[in-house]
């Protein structure tokens, strides 16, 4: 008999092998690091005595995103896959969440849709066979306890969603863009999100914080298929498109910048 329980602190070490190998996701890892706060759910499905899969919830207010559903490959199939995103389903919208997201895989998408998910927009991703040489990088400073208001804002305007306390977490390690002339906070790169959140006000901003996650030695980027000056920009680097996934809502979408966004963060976050 199939169970849905929530996962035990015990349990985490359990899932590391769940993720599939071009995910690039320390599962356990994630699941440490926000266990236990109040934003996140993470959730377990149980048959003959073993798990079988499992899935998370990340709750941002009336917001909330399904990430990590996964179920093992000899137990597909059998609609594992659809109680767990159902009981995430279910106990978001009992926390008062209207709107749910999720980034699909090619073999999730047709699962969420019969759910009652529908696409809002796409995610491009981008792959270089080495990392670009290090090139000239201005305006870029380290995060200074006074920026904290203003990044609060600026993901708030761009993500058009309520998630600080997720947020704050990953603060202290970013860096900032900020304006010549006014030293306004322009632009975020928290490298510690997953491969690295880029947000930006302005191209500017945005490309310059692209060129210093680069210049770290990243070869692959995210980014959203309507940002076409990001996408272009990799391209001009020798980046070569390999996949396109879908971003599917449930419920209210969500009045955000895809534009603005320069480099997603995680398939569980956005």
């Amino acid at each position: 008999m199939l169970k849905i329980r929530q996962l035990l602190r015990s349990e985490i070490i359990q899932l590391k092998f769940f993720p599939p190998d071009d995910w690039n996701l320390d599962l356990p890892q994630l699941i440490s690091l926000h266990f236990g706060c109040s934003y996140f759910y993470p959730i377990i499905a149980e048959m003959d005595g073993k798990i079988v899969g499992c899935g998370i919830s990340i709750l941002h207010g009336i917001i909330s995103w399904l990430g990590a559903i996964i179920v093992l490959p000899e137990y597909r199939k059998r609609g594992i896959g659809k109680e767990i995103t159902c009981h995430l389903v279910s106990y978001c919208k009992s926390k008062g969440c209207t709107t749910q997201l999720l980034i699909a895989s090619e073999m999730g998408e047709p699962l969420y849709t019969k759910i009652g998910f529908e696409i809002s927009s796409t995610y491009t991703f981008y792959k270089n066979e080495s990392a670009i040489s290090t090139q000239h990088i201005s305006n870029i400073r380290k995060v200074k306890p006074e920026d904290v208001q203003s990044i609060k804002e600026i993901d708030k305007e761009i993500t058009g969603e309520e998630r600080f306390v997720f947020l704050k977490k990953f603060i202290s390690t970013g860096w900032i863009y900020e304006s010549d002339k006014t030293k306004d906070v322009k632009g975020i790169y928290l490298p510690d999100i997953g491969s690295g959140l880029v947000i930006a006000k302005d191209a500017n901003a945005g490309l310059t914080l692209m060129k210093l996650r680069l210049s770290l030695g990243k070869t692959s980027a995210i980014v959203p298929s309507k940002n076409t000056v990001a996408c272009e920009y990799l391209i001009s680097q020798g980046f070569q498109e390999y996949r396109t996934v879908p971003r599917m809502v449930l419920g209210n979408d969500v009045l955000w910048q895809p534009t603005m966004l320069y480099n997603r963060g995680a398939g569980y976050c956005g």
